[in-house]
């Protein structure tokens, strides 16, 4: 095995007070090294006090990487390698295999960052709105992966989401709000060509932004492409391209990560035990579950609860 990459002991400066508070904000909410989820969906802070590379692949939705101390290395499913550091972002435009390395990191100077899941329903909400207002340009070439310096006014929604992720009102009420200024915000930049395309939204974005409201409402219970294509008369097969190509991910990874969140509240906040959460929330199988579980949240559905409650 190589070795780890040696640290750089010197932090990147941070240029405003708002980089100073966002980054204080995720240094407060991670007592220890690795990976912290907020109770708000898809939200989570990363410290690490020394170089580490990750020996596991994770498989990524549609995403941005805030760095907001030290740097890091993502050797991405194209085998292309992306570098950043504090000030910049990743954005990931569709699922992807991602490889990590932490490089500039040490006990004085952490590796901070925060990393927020781009829900499919906001994304697509958010791309009609912008297509139909005729502010969403259509990009010369789409890449779906890329670094970028990071605008403040991203930084202070994120600081938002934060606070709002604390409270369980502001988590269901201003929580949601944030989550939007920064897509939003995202779209109306250069992160918008590695999303997706302004063509691709404005010919299917309203039909799977339908789509994503009916796996909502049916959670509970079986779902096929082709019953979900059907309600909004498209082929399975032209539904199925449409989707990942507008969502960034297929209609049953939609599917099974609506249902892993759902379990997930259902064990925190309903205090379900994780079967019957899993069946409330549609998965048939508890292995299924278990695994699928695991894979998201880096612990077993026990584990997480212990985990997050302890915390």
């Amino acid at each position: 095995m190589p070795a780890p990459p040696v640290a750089d002991n010197k932090p990147e400066a941070i240029p405003t007070a708002a980089w100073a508070r966002l980054r204080d904000m995720v240094a407060a909410r991670t007592p220890a090294d690795g990976r912290t989820d907020a109770l708000y969906p898809g939200l989570r802070c990363y410290r690490f006090s020394r170089p580490v590379r990750y020996e596991k692949t994770q498989r990524l939705t549609p995403g941005v990487v805030v760095v907001l101390q030290g740097r890091k290395t993502a050797h991405l499913g194209d085998r292309r390698s992306l570098d950043y550091g504090a000030t910049q972002c990743l954005v990931l435009g569709a699922e992807v295999a991602c490889l990590g390395t932490v490089v500039g990191a040490s006990a004085e100077h952490p590796y901070l960052a925060i990393h927020l899941d781009l829900p499919p329903d906001m994304l697509v909400k958010s791309f009609v709105a912008l297509a139909e207002s005729g502010t969403l340009a259509e990009p010369a070439r789409v890449t779906e992966n890329f670094t970028a310096a990071v605008g403040p006014e991203v930084v202070e929604a994120f600081a938002r989401l934060l606070l709002a992720a604390d409270d369980p009102v502001d988590r269901r009420t201003l929580a949601p709000l944030a989550v939007e200024e920064i897509v939003l915000r995202l779209l109306r930049s250069e992160a918008a060509a590695a999303i997706r395309s302004a063509g691709a939204v404005t010919k299917a974005g309203a039909r799977i932004q339908t789509a994503i409201a009916f796996m909502r409402r049916h959670l509970g219970r079986p779902l096929s492409v082709a019953e979900i294509a059907s309600h909004v008369h498209m082929s399975p097969s032209h539904f199925a391209h449409s989707f990942r190509e507008v969502a960034g991910v297929t209609p049953m990874r939609c599917i099974r990560d609506l249902r892993l969140e759902e379990a997930r509240m259902l064990m925190l906040g309903a205090g379900l035990r994780p079967g019957d959460a899993a069946a409330k929330a549609g998965f048939e199988s508890a292995a299924h579950f278990h695994r699928a579980f695991r894979r998201r949240f880096e612990a077993t559905p026990a584990e997480y609860v212990r985990r997050v409650q302890a915390g």
